[in-house]
């Protein structure tokens, strides 16, 4: 597996806190206008609709400028800079006593299109056109993707070894995450160790890595670049998977037309093993093969009958829900498109009830976490799971790192000497 050192273009330390904010897929609309707020954030540049009324087209020409005046805005006023050289980077995340750390790189367009960065999830056409009309408005990947492998020891040593010397950067964020930069002391000994992995999985940001791919077809069509160039690469933060932490991926549904909480609670019953859950023992499943069901002002534990497959896919409790309750019993055939059907993750099973009786949803679904085995198992068979399988948890924050291929002001773009 190749892996590339990039000149990174960083928040100084002491403005990191102000500068950053959330991936851009993560927060709603409302949530991105109060972090834009503050004019040095971010969020203006990886959502610059929140500089315009909620009238205007979020996909028009205009508002794809405007992240990119807004990310020069930040440079000119050198809110970032860039690296005088070209570096691989170690990123720690640490929240509640425990950390993840991963390696900082590019990765080559052309491993995600032969496979060796597998997926396992689809993506959708018009969110990958988004961010391809953003990457090239900016000239650059504004945010990293999340990729993994598993076993590498020397791997974990070896970013153990570079956590060892003062970081680049280091702060608490508000929601209580922090976060830690170092440049590697060398390059080569990552090289090597990639060198021998065979395959990555994309953990999450599969529609970053679609739409790279269309950016750097398009460079290659327009401007005839080389291989080698910035555009033909993308960023990733590589983490080993061991250290990773997977939450569940939850689901709200509407009712089919004329259908009832009687209809359904009598349906599930004839389907699997459902039962009332005391207050003592709480609605989140507590292993593989039972959901929580919150209902009628009730919450359930619902047990799947036994699986008739035997692929990675068919174990997923996200496959098989999809399968027993939402296809059958409530008419929702196509997760990724019906309107009856929405997610939250990473949220308490009290948001859950809540958005039932506050009349969002009809029915609740409290899931059990896909492991990160069951990832790459699924993604290792060629498989692809449903929409909104996986929540990792904390996310990487973003305007840490940006990786340029054709940003307009590189000539006079000021450097971290």
């Amino acid at each position: 597996m190749r892996i590339h050192p990039f000149s990174a273009i960083r928040t100084p330390a002491h403005r990191a806190s102000e500068v950053s904010c959330p991936p851009y897929d993560v927060v709603d609309r409302s949530e991105a206008v109060q972090f834009a707020t503050k004019t040095n954030n971010f969020m203006r540049v990886i959502r610059p609709e929140v500089d315009f009324s909620n009238e205007q087209d979020p996909h028009s020409p205009i508002v794809y400028r405007r992240g990119q005046e807004n990310l020069q805005d930040l440079i000119a006023r050198k809110l970032m800079t860039r690296d005088s050289t070209a570096s691989l980077y170690v990123y720690r995340q640490a929240r509640g006593g425990r950390k993840q750390a991963g390696l900082v790189c590019c990765v080559d367009v052309e491993d995600y299109k032969s496979g060796d960065i597998r997926r396992h999830e689809l993506t959708r056409p018009e969110k990958e056109l988004d961010r391809m009309e953003h990457m090239l408005a900016s000239g650059a990947h504004c945010e990293p993707v999340l990729l993994t492998v598993m076993g590498q020891n020397e791997f974990l040593r070896q970013l153990s070894r570079d956590m060892n010397h003062r970081p680049l950067l280091h702060f608490a964020a508000k929601d209580g995450v922090t976060h830690t930069l170092w440049s590697v002391q060398e390059i080569d000994p990552y090289t090597k160790i990639f060198q021998d992995i065979q395959r990555m999985y994309i953990a999450d940001g599969h529609h970053r890595c679609a739409a790279a791919t269309r950016v750097a077809e398009h460079m290659r069509n327009s401007s005839g670049v080389s291989a080698d160039h910035e555009s033909q690469r993308f960023p990733a933060v590589v983490f080993p998977g061991e250290e990773l932490v997977i939450l569940p991926y939850h689901r709200l549904a509407r009712f089919a037309p004329g259908q009832t909480s009687e209809d359904v609670e009598r349906k599930l019953a004839a389907t699997g093993l459902l039962e009332p859950i005391s207050e003592s023992v709480g609605p989140a499943p507590a292993s593989r093969g039972e959901i929580g069901i919150f209902v009628n002002q009730t919450w359930w534990r619902f047990r799947f009958p036994p699986t008739t497959g035997d692929s990675a896919l068919d174990q997923l409790d996200v496959v098989r829900i999809s399968k027993v309750v939402l296809a059958p019993i409530l008419g929702i055939t196509d997760e990724r498109t019906d309107p009856r059907i929405s997610f939250l993750g990473g949220c308490s099973t009290e948001d859950l009830s809540s958005s039932v009786l506050a009349g969002r949803c009809d029915i609740a679904f409290a899931m059990h976490a896909t492991s990160i085995e069951e990832l790459i198992n699924v993604a290792g068979a060629n498989l692809i799971m449903p929409p909104k399988s996986t929540w990792f948890d904390p996310k990487i924050r973003s305007g840490l790192f940006v990786h340029s291929f054709a940003l307009q002001s590189d000539v006079e773009l000021p450097s971290n000497a």
